[in-house]
């Protein structure tokens, strides 16, 4: 069984160290940018520009990491399990195979995965396709995804 708390607290985690790799790489964008051999030397030489671009990028992925720490920490999450909602980790079960598929319907850091003794979350938002097929489903509902041969079984909901 998957602990939802510990999935939530992992994935903080894993976007704290990204914070953390993402300020180190600004810091050293922001000093190459400014740095005397950064300097154009001709019209043609962008170095400098090109380290200023990368430290704005930088800045930007930081804060939407800021962000996303914040949303997840402050994140209600539903009492009610018969429904698919957003904050729902979705337990599904294949149809045919009898395999796992955990899904946990976030309202940020989409993409990420959390690894739990040997069981694979996918965090998805609501804007996702796997998303859009699960939201307001019910626990045995039966949902086929396009991209996906197999039909999944709505097994629970924590």
């Amino acid at each position: 069984m998957i602990n939802k708390q510990q999935v939530i607290e992992t994935l903080i985690s894993q976007l704290e160290n990204s914070l953390e790799i993402a300020v180190q790489s600004a810091k050293h964008a922001h000093q190459d940018a400014t740095h005397e051999q950064s300097k154009a030397e001709t019209q043609y030489d962008s170095l400098g520009i090109e380290m200023a671009y990368l430290a704005e990028g930088q800045s930007k992925r930081i804060e939407s990491l800021r962000q996303d720490i914040h949303v997840l920490k402050e994140t209600q999450f539903p009492n009610q399990h018969e429904q698919v909602k957003l904050g729902h980790l979705v337990h599904l079960v294949d149809c045919q195979a009898d395999t796992p598929l955990w899904v946990f319907i976030l309202p940020v850091a989409g993409g990420n995965k959390v690894v739990l003794d040997d069981v694979v979350c996918q965090i998805v938002t609501p804007n996702a396709p796997i998303a859009k097929k699960l939201l307001k489903q019910f626990v045995g509902d039966e949902v086929r995804f396009d991209w996906l041969t197999k039909e999944y079984e709505i097994y629970e909901l924590i």
